[in-house]
């Protein structure tokens, strides 16, 4: 939600010190500009009621000043929402003081009169309007004290044309503000999803979305007999490495893993950590020497780059023999053992029986 004059659409609040940063400059267009053209709403009828000149000095003030007035006093807060609501009370206020004295002109009355309804849905739905409306009463209250009560009721062309802009620019501005709101959401949205599904560490899915993954794959594998294979991978000796050299190196060492995996393996291949040291792979569409060959040259990068470390993989084809996607693990675990057993360092394929 953002902000605009007697208008104010307020965007909402990303969280974090960046993200009420982008909210703060989001308020301030919209009420930067809505001001002003709301200004023009009320000219000719000021004009026309022969107001002092105390009035359009104030007028001007609130038209080109608040809107930057409201930039710092939001900038110097930690709760820039709470901030922006008082603001928006303030513009209902304001807004109902100005048609006060402006003599309630219809048309001008009724253009910005809409436009609070607006902004206070906007900014704290239907709750926030009976607040709205509190503030609107108090404005039209001080109008009314410091000019009495007079109603101007000429509606002429050029009062038409003064409240134009308005009643064309702020449904705009709404509706920009609303589609950025829209794009910003479904960022964040996005940004969860992809926190919610990866291993802070090494980038790679993590267990509970890897597995999702595989058990689609296993499925469509049911339905279509296309190949695919599974492989589990081991750091080898990696407690050792976290004894010897610290947990930083060993973390260290599952980071320059996970970047491995994605250099070594193709787009299209699942890549997750499993837990602790150990990494699953599944690898869609692809035979099992075609997939032997890819982890081999997995393993020669890390032995080539980490020297002393080496890494231990289990690997699988599917088999419409088996009945669930677990099968399918426990069969790459007890490939994975094998290679351990075997002297680490190696790929095992398990071979199908029957």
């Amino acid at each position: 939600m953002a902000r605009q004059n007697g208008s104010s659409t307020v965007p909402a609040v990303p969280s974090g010190k960046h993200g009420h940063s982008r909210f703060v400059w989001r308020a301030l267009l919209p009420r930067a500009l809505g001001l002003p053209v709301g200004a023009l709403c009320l000219a000719l009828p000021l004009w026309e009621l022969h107001r002092p000149a105390w009035v359009w000095v104030l007028l001007a003030l609130f038209s080109f000043v608040w809107p930057w007035v409201a930039l710092a006093l939001s900038r110097s807060y930690q709760d820039p929402v709470r901030n922006e609501r008082r603001h928006i009370l303030f513009d209902s206020f304001a807004g109902t003081f100005w048609i006060a004295t402006a003599g309630f002109s219809p048309l001008a009355t009724c253009v910005a009169f809409a436009m609070l309804q607006a902004n206070n849905v906007a900014a704290g739905g239907i709750r926030f309007v009976a607040q709205g409306l509190l503030a609107q009463l108090a404005g039209v209250g001080a109008g009314i004290l410091v000019f009495g009560f007079t109603f101007h009721s000429p509606i002429t062309l050029q009062h038409l044309l003064l409240c134009l802009p308005m009643m064309l620019l702020h449904p705009l501005v709404i509706g920009a503000t609303l589609y950025d709101l829209a794009q910003s959401v479904a960022r964040s949205r996005k940004a969860l999803r992809t926190l919610s599904q990866t291993d802070s560490l090494t980038g790679l899915y993590n267990r509970r979305h890897w597995t999702e993954q595989a058990q689609q794959e296993f499925l469509r594998c049911q339905r279509g007999g296309q190949p695919a294979c599974l492989a589990l991978v081991d750091l080898d000796h990696f407690k050792a490495v976290n004894d010897t050299r610290g947990h930083l190196a060993g973390d260290e060492l599952l980071e320059r893993l996970g970047r491995g995996l994605r250099e070594t393996l193709r787009d299209t291949d699942l890549c997750g950590r499993y837990g602790g040291d150990e990494f699953c792979v599944l690898l869609p569409m692809t035979q099992e020497e075609g997939a032997r060959v890819l982890l081999e040259r997995l393993r020669e990068k890390i032995a080539r780059e980490e020297g002393d470390v080496g890494l231990s993989i289990g690997l699988v084809a599917f088999d419409g023999r088996m009945a669930s996607v677990e099968d399918w693990i426990r069969a790459a675990d007890q490939a994975l053992y094998r290679a351990k057993s075997q002297g680490r360092n190696r790929v095992v394929v398990l071979e199908r029986t029957g």
